[in-house]
């Protein structure tokens, strides 16, 4: 994935994070009053934050806001954000190098972008909403 792609930047816990355009069907601001939201064929969509999945150890500082939605072959999954920033064009994704992939505690970073001078994780929506419907069933 070294070609340019389109991407979204993203703040969870506090961080940005990059995701592909491609990995998402639908973006929802959340309510805290709203009922969970239900998938085409009437199943309840899994809801998860991104923050404690990428920081288990860390405490939320504030409720996510915004939830991106990725449709799977049988569930819907909302992966839920402090907020969504802005799009990114014409970025490289570079792949980790194999000493930093094997430190991953999990397979869903796709690689990083030099963006403002630092490093940005490129996160792999797709496996991360596979992975949680996965341990859903």
């Amino acid at each position: 994935m070294s070609s340019p792609v389109l991407l979204l930047e993203v703040l969870a816990a506090g961080r940005r994070y990059y995701v592909p355009c491609a990995h998402i069907d639908g973006l929802e601001l959340l309510r805290p009053d709203a009922p969970l939201a239900h998938d085409k064929r009437g199943r309840p969509r899994l809801a998860r934050s991104l923050a404690p999945l990428l920081y288990p150890s860390e405490a939320l500082a504030t409720a996510p806001q915004q939830a991106l939605v990725v449709r799977l072959r049988r569930r819907s999954v909302a992966l839920l954000v402090d907020r969504v920033e802005q799009l990114a064009h014409d970025l490289a994704v570079q792949p980790l190098g194999p000493l930093l992939a094997r430190s991953l505690a999990a397979p869903w970073v796709l690689g990083a972008v030099a963006a403002d001078l630092a490093p940005i994780l490129v996160l792999d929506l797709r496996r991360i909403a596979a992975d949680l419907a996965l341990a859903a069933l």
